[in-house]
């Protein structure tokens, strides 16, 4: 059982909803098995709250960083004085550590995550066509992490136009040889993957994101939320017997990472 006590380094999660959060399992199940004398801990953050939020974390002395989700991760780069090349590039964090300074440093692994858990799962993302649905920071992550793993054309839906075409303009600036279209939430032929970066899902009321009516039968289809494990979206996949692709993958790809990032003593696992 993980060893909680005053010595202990934490790793707070803020979010709001943070019922859904993953987080806490796999990262302090690392902890367990390594060993390694922290915790993370989840807080229910409002999106108005963050400011303040991260003001009072960035008072506690033994805190090694934040993980952000829902509703955080784009305004969580306003807070950083630093940051990763690829959270640059996306223009949002899902993580922020602690310098000895006092500030904050920033980097974002959701598009590196989800792409690694796409290949740890055999599902191959070079050559490939995609559709995405999101453009807010996970759904940015993905698509730039998705063009630099070599996609050969994404189509992108959000329901607000100034995000999607911001993110288009992006994209096509990054990899001039991707296709890269606006395109509805409904699932073509020509779509290899299929890819849900929204929150809708979470709740059980959650309509559908993405019509899978036409979708190819090989096609892989993804979500990247955790809880529930199987979305409405998944759950429409099986019933038409498409590869199904939930969103633990996403994390459990990138757990070790943002632990090495916020500067805990991980050790590879095989």
């Amino acid at each position: 059982m993980i060893r909680v006590d005053g010595e202990s380094g934490v790793v707070a999660i803020v979010g709001d909803p943070i019922a859904q959060a993953k987080s806490p399992e796999l990262f302090n199940a690392l902890f367990e098995r390594q060993a390694i004398h922290a915790v993370l801990v989840p807080f229910r953050v409002a999106a108005n709250d963050l400011t303040g939020a991260l003001d009072g974390l960035s008072r506690i002395g033994n805190l090694a960083g934040v993980i952000l989700t829902v509703p955080h991760k784009r305004a969580g780069i306003t807070h950083a004085s630093t940051l990763t090349s690829q959270a640059r590039s996306v223009g949002a964090v899902n993580c922020l550590r602690r310098e000895a300074d006092g500030t904050w440093a920033g980097a974002m692994f959701d598009g590196i995550g989800f792409v690694d858990g796409l290949l740890a799962c055999g599902h191959a993302v070079r050559g490939k066509s995609a559709l995405l649905v999101g453009a807010g920071g996970a759904g940015v992550a993905i698509a730039h992490a998705l063009v630099d793993a070599g996609i050969a054309s994404i189509d992108v839906f959000d329901s607000d136009v100034a995000s999607l075409r911001h993110l288009i303009g992006a994209l096509r600036e990054r990899a001039t040889n991707v296709v890269v279209s606006e395109y509805a939430a409904c699932a073509g032929f020509t779509h290899d993957l299929v890819i849900n970066a929204t929150p809708c899902g979470m709740s059980a009321d959650d309509p559908c994101p993405i019509d899978l009516a036409g979708a190819n039968p090989r096609a892989v289809v993804a979500d990247i939320i955790m809880k529930p494990a199987e979305t409405r979206l998944l759950k429409e996949a099986r019933l038409r017997g498409l590869v199904m692709h939930p969103g633990r993958h996403l994390l459990e790809n990138s757990v070790h990472e943002i632990a090495a990032f916020l500067g805990l003593p991980v050790r590879p696992e095989s």
